[in-house]
């Protein structure tokens, strides 16, 4: 945590302390309860589960449901990171099916106890740390989905997506949520288009991804070649890859008048 973050996170928590709380803009803001739309097949299974504690934010299951439900029934191998009282872990089982491998990481060694193995794995370790993700995704034999609901700290954010992403299969997707933290100054090291935080260099793939159109230096090697696309939801983004040889275009039909500068190929 950087000297200003800590300025303020030390800052708010003397200010709570001296039951001065009200003074202090508070990080979670509180939504009115909403009804329930099922209207995908993620949410049915999470809003019937009846398992292990989950909690998600609803509007995340259609997230979830148009890009993952692909891998339904296949043999996939699924990470999430952050396991907490092992819910989620439930939940994604029931979606994917029995051929998938599921593994969660989390650094709370209580959550070693929340496994069920084979069919659910648990590891404990930091999700800032590059060899321990290295050695779990050599345990499993490899990585399609990486789903990262860990400690939401920024640092945390960008040494996962740094480590585990290249290890990510070809047509892989990385699933980073509760990305509103990356708004909050203090603990999170957030902060409204602070070029560190994760949500920001996102943005700057999108530069990336163009790497065909332009000569300039890219944060991702290879973006352009490697990403089919990102997506940016409510505090979620999807980053999915497809090797990719370069653009190309190509003509159908008839001209309808003269048009020297297409070619029919």
């Amino acid at each position: 945590m950087g000297f200003s973050d800590k300025v303020l996170h030390h800052g708010r928590r003397a200010l709570r302390a001296a039951g001065l709380g009200h003074l202090v803009e508070p990080e979670i803001k509180q939504f009115p309860e909403q009804k329930v739309e099922i209207d995908n097949e993620m949410a049915r299974i999470f809003y019937a589960h009846e398992g292990r504690l989950a909690r998600k934010w609803d509007h995340y299951h259609r997230i979830y449901d148009r890009h993952l439900s692909r891998f339904r029934g296949s043999k996939l191998k699924f990470l999430e990171i952050g396991v907490n009282h092992g819910g989620s872990l439930e939940i994604w089982r029931k979606y994917f099916g029995p051929d998938a491998t599921i593994f969660g990481v989390d650094i709370d060694k209580r959550c070693a106890g929340v496994g069920n193995p084979p069919s659910i794995n648990i590891r404990i370790g930091s999700q800032a740390d590059p060899t321990f993700l290295r050695s779990v995704v050599e345990e499993m034999g490899g990585i399609d989905v990486v789903l990262d609901d860990g400690s939401h700290y920024v640092q945390h954010q960008r040494a996962s997506f740094d480590g585990l992403f290249p290890l990510l299969s070809p047509k892989g997707i990385y699933i980073v949520e509760d990305l509103h933290t990356n708004y909050w100054r203090g603990q999170y090291e957030g902060g409204w288009r602070r070029r560190s935080t994760f949500i920001e260099q996102m943005k700057d793939v999108i530069d990336d991804l163009h790497g065909w159109w332009h000569a300039k230096p890219q944060r991702l090697s290879a973006a352009h070649t490697t990403i089919e696309g990102i997506y940016f939801y409510d505090s979620v983004v999807v980053i999915e890859k497809n090797p990719k040889p370069g653009p190309f275009s190509r003509g159908v039909g008839r001209p309808s008048f003269p048009d020297p500068g297409f070619v029919q190929k």
